[in-house]
């Protein structure tokens, strides 16, 4: 995959060869975000997402199990045609003030295969044995939500 770098030490990289998301660092400086701080951060990165595959970045799990750091949108979705810099908006969502330093890897970007199906619009879907049934519809122990069958 192509990519453009606009500082050397916030380089993509993998931890272990098989890692399937790249590292990506923050090249702002220092940042200090107060409990409900929204900000988006320079990861420096621009790629060349093949056809055919999509980038879905994701908090880094570490960053967003020892804080209270998420992605403000959940996860982001970077198409193939795109190419400006990949941000990352963070949301410090704990109670407590929180620090992002520079060159701190902050998020993962996943590639992979996406597919884009022609619809098409039919009166009735096919029939299965589990139907509509969802959000829990097997756990006997879940409590009705109102959504009659």
């Amino acid at each position: 995959m192509k990519i453009t770098v606009k500082d050397r030490n916030a380089f993509p990289s993998r931890a272990h060869p098989t890692d399937a998301g790249l590292d990506l660092k923050s090249i702002e400086d220092t940042t200090i975000l107060k409990p409900g701080d929204r900000k988006f951060f320079s990861t420096g990165v621009c790629a060349e997402i093949p056809i055919g595959y999509v980038g879905l970045l994701f908090i880094r799990s570490g960053l967003g199990t020892k804080t209270k750091f998420k992605l403000a949108n959940g996860t982001g979705i970077i198409d193939s045609d795109y190419r400006g810099e990949i941000l990352a908006c963070i949301e410090n969502s704990g109670a407590v003030v929180d620090v992002i330093k520079q060159y701190d890897r902050i998020v993962q970007l996943v590639i992979v295969p996406v597919l884009t199906p022609e619809l098409e619009v039919v009166p009735k879907l096919s029939e299965t044995k589990r139907g509509i049934g969802g959000f829990g519809h097997t756990d006997t122990k879940m409590p009705k939500i109102g959504i009659e069958k």
